[in-house]
């Protein structure tokens, strides 16, 4: 288990430069359930992550339950055979 004191005494993971983009948010249910999408742009490790959350309306506040960061692949070229099922 990772502490405060001890990743900051370690010198942390620094000062970082990001961005975001893409930023959606979608109704999941009509009682306060929605879907956050974005892009998450890390300019400094020249890394990029899809990122998408699902919050819930808790007693008037907004609570995350669930979130997931996919690294993006470098390249975007299709596959030649990409929606053909594999064997």
């Amino acid at each position: 288990m990772c502490f405060k004191q001890d990743c900051l005494g370690a010198g942390g993971i620094g000062v970082r430069k990001m961005g975001i983009a893409d930023f959606a948010v979608r109704p999941l249910a009509d009682d306060g359930v929605v879907l956050a999408t974005y892009r998450l742009k890390d300019q400094t490790r020249k890394q990029e992550t899809l990122r998408s959350s699902i919050w819930k309306r808790v007693d008037g506040r907004w609570r995350m339950c669930f979130h997931q960061g996919t690294p993006k692949k470098a390249s975007h070229q299709k596959r030649p055979d990409s929606g053909r099922a594999i064997s």
